[in-house]
């Protein structure tokens, strides 16, 4: 679980009403660069007793010049798919490509939706049909949206979950703008669910909410997804810096800095505007973060340089971070961080939104 203490609390509070939407995926599923180089060295037949291998440092220094490869072109615009069924208003999401940690055997073994605290939209063992998934959650928190993509065709996913006892309200779904929308009934708890296109969908509940104001949820999802409204991915630069990280299985984007765990509550860090981050696998079961954090001008950038670098500094003695390092790019910081696998949540947690 994540271990920011504002993050943790607002997920207590939520819990409750995202208990539908796991509900929902549950029955689903049950449808269905850098890298380190190796510390050991050749032994010498001639020499004395081999000493014990030690991991070898990631030189901290080595990020000052390192040439940081951009996205993936494939990826990110999976990526920006999804993330284009997430209004504007929302202003952060958080994203796990779920596919990929299945390729991954020794990753799935130590990254689960739990340790990224996605468990409120997708538990761990919903694998066998969402390939990625993202959340997001309105700036009232009484809201919750979760597009996922999979390779089943999302309507006749649903006609199977039916026989596991998934309650479809009506007589089938009903259209809004050319899309199928299904009000899925769990536990007396309503979800309105879409298709976005084939193998696209997203998923909303909320708490002390209308019926009416979930599936508006949807509605305003769909709206942005075809273009009759603003998405999260609209916002200026946010592109450019999800474009400027490399590729991974875990992402978190936000257009503004009041719920960046990192910055919000340090003094002199106010031109904070937008920031994207990605995780991805390195040798030797080690997770590599990579952050942008964008800044209004190159000077508020310069500003926050050393207080974003002390925070972290602080963070890197408490977590025990394998390396960190911090430098600016014009109106940008960018943030590197390197941890043991099973040392990610709490890393994550410092650019995960709050909310």
């Amino acid at each position: 679980m994540l271990s920011s203490p504002g993050f943790a609390a607002a997920n207590g509070r939520v819990v409750s009403f995202y208990v539908a939407t796991i509900l929902l995926l549950v029955l689903l599923a049950a449808c269905t660069t850098e890298t380190t180089t190796d510390p050991a060295s050749e032994t010498d037949s001639t020499a004395g007793p081999t000493a014990v291998p030690t991991a070898t440092p990631i030189p901290y220094e080595t990020f000052a010049t390192a040439e940081i490869p951009p996205a993936d072109p494939e990826r990110l615009a999976q990526l920006t798919n999804l993330l284009s069924l997430v209004p504007v208003e929302f202003g952060s999401a958080v994203y796990l490509d779920l596919e990929f940690l299945r390729s991954n055997e020794a990753l799935a073994g130590l990254i689960s939706p739990e340790g990224l605290s996605m468990a409120v939209a997708l538990p761990s063992f919903a694998t066998g049909v969402v390939n990625t998934v993202a959340m997001a959650s309105n700036q009232e928190g009484n809201g919750l949206l979760t597009p996922f993509q999979s390779t089943f065709q999302i309507g006749d996913l649903l006609k199977v979950a039916g026989g596991f006892g998934l309650q479809l309200g009506g007589d089938g779904p009903t259209s809004y703008e050319g899309h199928d929308v299904w009000d899925v009934g769990l536990l007396g708890t309503n979800v309105t669910m879409a298709t976005a296109d084939d193998t696209t969908g997203v998923a909303a509940s909320g708490r002390g909410i209308t019926d009416e104001a979930v599936r508006g949820l949807v509605e305003s999802s769909l709206d942005a997804f075809d273009g009759r409204s603003a998405t999260l991915i609209d916002t200026p630069g946010l592109t450019g810096l999800l474009g400027d990280v490399p590729s991974g299985f875990a992402a978190a984007v936000l257009s503004k800095c009041d719920v960046f765990p990192l910055l919000s509550s340090i003094s002199g860090t106010d031109g904070c505007i937008r920031v994207a981050v990605s995780a991805d696998i390195l040798p030797g079961e080690l997770i590599v973060l990579h952050g942008l954090i964008g800044f209004a001008d190159q000077d508020s950038a310069a500003a926050a340089m050393e207080l974003t670098s002390r925070a972290l500094g602080n963070e890197k003695l408490a977590q025990e971070f394998v390396d960190l390092g911090v430098r600016q790019e014009k109106e940008n910081l960018r943030v590197r961080l390197i941890v043991d696998a099973d040392k990610f949540g709490g890393a994550f947690a410092l650019f995960a939104p709050r909310n």
